[in-house]
């Protein structure tokens, strides 16, 4: 049975309340738009684009393990990590980020606990990490570690604002270009 250790409820709280404030803002603004223009929607798209991902960023990482692995979900990839491949747990207090060292010297970042005041919490993070690792099954791979890339979703939320953004200039000039 796999056990999940939950980003901090404050990070995950703040990010909502940006990203509701957000919503409402471009809802407030798109509602007072006395005229609706492709140039204005795409602006507007553009700003929904940028909270989507801004809500990816600090929704999706987590952390979960069981006996024999160790899986970390990163905004762009996912690592399942047998515990015997595993070193050395860390936090970086210059940066503010938890990291794993693995076989090789390989770093793998833990996302789901990086870049936010930690307030000391970091210690119980790597305290649970280090029992499961202490009481870990040493069945199973050893040492090989795969690391799976997440679906282009980010890329594609980028990526719809410019294209609309595009259509929004090629329609301005279209209509710029008729008599």
């Amino acid at each position: 049975m796999m056990h999940r250790i939950s980003p901090w409820w404050d990070r995950r709280l703040m990010t909502a309340v940006v990203v509701a404030v957000g919503a409402g803002a471009v809802a407030l603004s798109f509602r007072s738009l006395s005229e609706v223009t492709v140039l204005n929607a795409s602006g507007l798209i553009s700003l929904l684009s940028v909270l989507a991902v801004v809500a990816r960023i600090h929704f999706i990482p987590f952390v979960s393990y069981d006996r024999t692995r160790l899986v970390i979900r990163n905004v762009g990839q996912t690592y399942e990590i047998p515990w015997t491949a595993v070193r050395h747990l860390g936090w970086d207090a210059k940066s503010g980020s938890l990291s794993l060292t693995l076989d090789g010297d390989q770093n793998v970042p833990v996302q789901a606990f990086s870049r936010w005041p930690s307030f000391g919490r970091h210690r119980k993070v790597i305290a649970e990490l280090e029992r499961a690792r202490e009481q870990r099954d040493d069945v199973g791979p050893t040492g090989e570690f795969t690391v799976v890339p997440t679906r282009g979703l980010v890329e594609l939320v980028l990526f719809l604002p410019i294209v609309v953004l595009v259509c929004a200039l090629l329609v301005k000039g279209a209509v710029a270009l008729l008599p």
